[in-house]
């Protein structure tokens, strides 16, 4: 055989309908916080008033606003201040890198969002906008425990009575995306939102328009909730989160009427952590259901192909699954790799199945379903780890279909990354076609050869690299 099946995982699934029923309603806390220009560099006594800040409300998903715009520091405000008590309490959501220069004088700033792993899956970051002075992310999140998906709003729109204008096109952006979500989709929008007219803003009163689909909700109240403390650092703080209709109704994820709150005093640590003090509100996740039960997702490796394997009990208005990957190599991010169309309606199980071919490299791989209905609603299913290693040895495969007219497919593996050649010779020796001559990675690769422009006849073709020559014949029939 040319590979050796080499590890297996397989995960059995409950149905999603019952899959997390002992998790069939839970709280979770969310948190918004302009830490004030974070950098690695600032003190270690104000990283500990912002640990104390944060920890004293504990949150599930936190909203970090103004750190400075690198994954290293916003790495250092994961392990110097969120985790510095417990390691590994909260993740860091990727992030997309933005084009525009934005600033205030202290280097590019921007928010990152962060949440507990145990509660959460991270599932995407695009940017809403982004030509002010800082960005508004949006932020998808999926909620294992009862198979619902959220979007955050992570939102610093530009200060300054000057910029009045600035920030209603930045609140237009933002309404154009709530706009485009699925009906009965979850959201709502964090962070620093720099008004400075009350409700009289354009840009606040753009963002709680009722007139068309995708706006939000103030249960916070904005014009009483902003005037609480007046001194010389911590007045005129314009923090919120805003709520989507769908989270105030009977949904599978509901706001906790009333749990709005700015938190903090007049005195250290608040006073002394940031310039702004942190909000936060409670949500209510139910189960929810789905009329796709999946009950089982497998992986499995042959070489550095990975075969995966599921099935469904039942399916009720089932488009389809996208299958997604990502690996453990730093910066690798959830990406879509195919679909499989879903059988519609079907009362019988169902087996379906995909390989992934594009891997020519050693490493952890992950993989899920994103299941979407009809009506374009999804679910992810569990993750599948499957571990890639590497070919041990040179190979070159006989070409097949062998005698063929006019084309045909030639396999080899190369056991580490290194510039290789693939070339075709007739019997005395002169070169007739150059197939390959790049440098690859180790990994196992396929290449077609069409030789119409070639006789019948016997024919050499040769791998070669800087430590290894492989020849085999071919034979084209005309």
């Amino acid at each position: 055989m040319k590979y050796t099946a080499l590890i297996l995982f397989s995960f059995l699934l409950i149905p999603f309908l019952n899959i997390f029923d002992s998790y069939a309603q839970e709280t979770v806390k969310i948190m918004a916080y302009n830490v004030y220009e974070y950098q690695s560099s600032i003190s270690a006594s104000r990283k500990s008033d912002l640990f104390d800040v944060i920890n004293a409300v504990n949150p599930d998903i936190f909203i970090g606003v103004e750190i400075q715009d690198d994954l290293s520091t916003a790495d250092n405000f994961r392990t110097t201040v969120l985790n510095s008590s417990v390691t590994d309490k909260y993740y860091l959501g990727s992030q997309p890198s933005p084009t525009d220069a934005y600033g205030n004088g202290n280097g590019k700033f921007s928010n990152f969002l962060y949440y507990k792993p145990g509660k959460f899956n991270f599932v995407s970051a695009s940017i809403i906008a982004e030509n002010g002075k800082w960005p508004t992310l949006k932020y998808e999140l999926y909620h294992p425990g009862t198979g619902n998906t959220i979007i955050i709003y992570g939102a610093h729109l530009t200060s300054g009575s000057d910029n009045v204008g600035q920030r209603q096109d930045e609140a237009n952006a933002i309404r154009s995306s709530t706009a485009t979500l699925p009906s009965g989709t979850f959201f709502i929008g964090a962070g620093d939102f720099n008004l400075v007219d009350d409700a009289g803003e354009s840009a606040y009163s753009t963002l709680v328009d009722q007139g068309t689909s995708g706006y939000f909700l103030d249960d916070g109240n904005f014009t009483l909730s902003y005037r609480t403390f007046s001194t010389s650092s911590l007045d005129y703080r314009y923090d919120m989160i805003l709520n989507s209709q769908t989270l105030v109704g009977t949904g599978y994820v509901r706001y906790n009427s009333g749990s709005f709150v700015v938190i903090g005093t007049t005195s250290s640590p608040y006073t002394s952590a940031s310039d702004h003090l942190p909000v936060y509100a409670d949500y209510d996740f139910y189960n929810n259901p789905t009329p796709v039960e999946l009950i089982s997702f497998t992986g499995e490796t042959n070489g550095t192909q990975v075969a995966l394997h599921w099935r469904t009990e039942t399916e009720v208005n089932n488009y389809g699954f996208s299958i997604e990957r990502s690996s453990s190599s730093p910066g690798t991010k959830w990406e879509t790799i195919g679909f499989i169309q879903g059988h519609g309606n079907s009362n019988s199980p169902n087996d379906y199945s995909y390989t992934d071919l594009d891997i020519h490299k050693p490493d952890i791989y992950s993989y899920r379903l994103k299941q979407t209905d009809n009506d374009g609603t999804f679910k992810y299913s569990n993750i599948v780890n499957v571990n890639v290693t590497l070919p041990g040895n040179y190979y070159l495969s006989q070409n097949y279909p062998n005698p063929f007219n006019p084309e045909t497919k030639i396999d080899f593996t190369i056991p580490e990354r290194q510039n290789i050649t693939l070339k075709v010779y007739n019997t005395l020796g002169e070169q007739v076609a150059e197939l390959l001559n790049e440098e690859k990675d180790a990994g196992n690769y396929s290449v077609s050869f069409n030789a119409s422009n070639l006789p019948s006849g016997i024919y050499i073709y040769t791998l070669a690299t800087q430590n290894r020559t492989l020849i085999k014949k071919m034979t084209v029939l005309k």
